[in-house]
């Protein structure tokens, strides 16, 4: 059995705790009797939605926390990889950047200054 991923664990996470408090038609968690009394019902679609929309702000937060990555590509196969930085074409804004072949990241044109500009990343 494959282990399974920090994703797919935080989904379980938040899918079975959605599950067990449930929401209700106005967007409240159930809570039994009392919801019966305000005329909310239980929501299968708002228990459900609840931990797709925290599993998003999460993904979105983690996104913006990698930062400096253009998302296309994170691997180097140019003539310039074994060095620590090589420059990367973007053809959406037809621009030259410096990125770290260690991690991807962009850093400091300074890093690749001295290197012929050639597309090291596809």
């Amino acid at each position: 059995m494959t282990a399974l991923s920090k994703s797919t664990k935080l989904f379980t996470f938040a899918l079975i705790l959605t599950l067990i408090n449930g929401c209700t038609t106005k967007n409240n968690f159930y809570t039994g009797e009392d919801d019966l009394e305000t005329n909310e019902e239980f929501s299968v679609v708002n228990t459900i939605l609840l931990p797709v929309a925290i599993l998003g702000i999460v993904a979105v937060a983690y996104g913006a926390s990698q930062g400096g990555s253009s998302g296309y590509s994170s691997s180097c196969y140019g003539s310039y990889c074994d060095e620590d930085a090589a420059w990367d074409y973007l053809p959406g804004n037809n621009q030259y950047r410096c990125r770290s072949t260690s991690s991807g990241q962009f850093v400091n044109s300074g890093y690749c200054s001295h290197q012929y500009k050639q597309d090291n990343w596809y």
